[in-house]
């Protein structure tokens, strides 16, 4: 009987710490000092969420809830700026990087600098991995705010049989590429596709490849003599008759199923479009890809310009270690590699050379050093009123073949600057 009752007293003070912890209402986790926490994400598309959709994370982290949502890259500044200056918002944003710098001064980040240089001391060959353009994409003035998972350039596409019936040569400049553009141009084909004065993206990967900079307020340069090359050069495609006739309404969309459908010998298409150029055409074979064009005489001035959707930490988190965490999750081999395949280039170099990986995107090799040297599309405080100068000026010389390029550039330029 004594015995059963130091048994009885025995279960009693082990049951004790248990009856407690459920009585107070902590849970296991909170017991062990893990302080549950949830944390809010927002990405810009939902191509952009790992295949797991964080099930990995939480497995490793099950203290960390991360609740995922989707706000179009288009909506982000002002969704975010508006939640964010309510007092709420995401831990976590995925933007345009073009568009850090509003949301910066606005003081709606979160500076990650600490929580980077943890990443970097705890996992460096994780860290290390990411190639600069992931970090660039993220940095306003010195300060990180988060890191580019991926990051979109904008390559030069071609019809590689189309140009080796011709007995031509795949073109290196953009000379040459005009001459190509002439001997392929036919009734039913036109030498090259892009779309019209609606975006400015394309036009500066062209301007940068040609040699384009921008000063020290990150303002494009048309005056120059890169940036009047580039207006002459949208506009000559037109004059020649090299581009579609109704190529001022075109978007995107129309540009690159001109070259998908074969009704467009060669054409500026980010490498997200790939795979669906794959589905209809056999990559090596029938068409070709590389990195755009440079100007002759200015090949020393060359950039490989990229756009990056970077996630940056706002000012809502009250947990930035935690936020840590997620992007270097992000930044894992399998999730940033089960995104790469199906939609953007990453900036984890170690996926680019992944067997898995280039069996689903044959052309990874092809661009695997250039891809080294990507140049970020300079962000701007004032990105808005500036896209819109440099479309006005674009539709310009692309609706008015009279127009001088130079006389162009030198007035838009007046508008650019007097933005600062």
């Amino acid at each position: 009987m004594h015995y059963f009752k130091k048994v009885l007293v025995v279960l009693i003070i082990l049951l004790i710490p248990s009856l407690f912890l459920i009585a107070s209402g902590e849970t296991e986790a909170e017991a062990e000092g893990d302080e549950l926490v949830e944390l809010t994400v927002w990405f810009g598309r939902e191509n952009f969420i790992p295949d797991n959709a964080f099930e990995s994370f939480h497995e490793q982290y099950p203290n960390i809830t991360v609740k995922v949502d989707v706000i179009p890259l288009e909506q982000a500044l002002t969704e975010a700026a508006t939640a964010l200056s309510a007092g709420v918002g995401p831990d976590l944003l995925q933007t345009d990087s073009r568009r850090i710098p509003p949301l910066v001064e606005a003081g709606l980040l979160y500076p990650m600098d600490e929580e980077l240089a943890a990443w970097k001391a705890e996992d460096p060959e994780s860290y290390n991995a990411v190639s600069s353009a992931g970090w660039d994409h993220a940095t306003y003035n010195g300060v990180a705010y988060g890191v580019a998972i991926f990051s979109g350039p904008f390559n030069y596409v071609y019809r590689k049989d189309w140009i080796e019936a011709a007995g031509l040569e795949v073109p290196e400049t953009w000379e040459e590429m005009l001459d190509v553009a002439r001997a392929l141009n036919t009734s039913d084909k036109t030498g090259y596709a892009v779309r019209g004065p609606s975006s400015t993206v394309w036009f500066s990967s062209h301007y940068m490849s040609m040699g384009g900079t921008y000063d020290e307020n990150d303002v494009i340069q048309l005056d120059s003599e890169a940036g009047i090359y580039a207006l002459q050069f949208y506009q000559t495609i037109v004059e020649d008759g090299l581009v579609s006739r109704d190529v001022l309404a075109w978007g995107s969309g129309d540009m690159r199923a001109a070259f998908i459908t074969g009704r467009a010998a060669q054409a500026p298409i980010g490498t997200n479009i790939f795979p669906n150029i794959k589905a209809e055409l056999e990559y090596g074979v029938e068409w070709g890809a590389s990195a755009p064009l440079y100007r002759e005489g200015a090949k020393d001035e060359y950039q490989y310009a990229s756009l990056g959707w970077p996630m940056v930490a706002t000012k809502a988190t009250d947990n930035p270690a935690e936020v840590g965490l997620v992007l270097r999750y992000l930044a894992e081999h399998e999730p940033a590699m089960s995104v790469a395949k199906r939609y953007q280039p990453t900036t984890v170099t170690t996926v680019w050379d992944d067997p898995s990986y280039i069996a689903e995107q044959p052309w990874a090799p092809d661009f695997a050093e250039v891809m080294l040297n990507m140049v970020p599309t300079p962000p701007n405080l004032y990105i808005t009123q500036m896209d819109q100068i440099i479309k006005d000026a674009l539709g310009e010389v692309m609706s008015d073949m009279n127009a001088d390029p130079a006389e162009v550039a030198a007035r838009y330029q007046k508008q650019l600057n007097s933005l600062f």
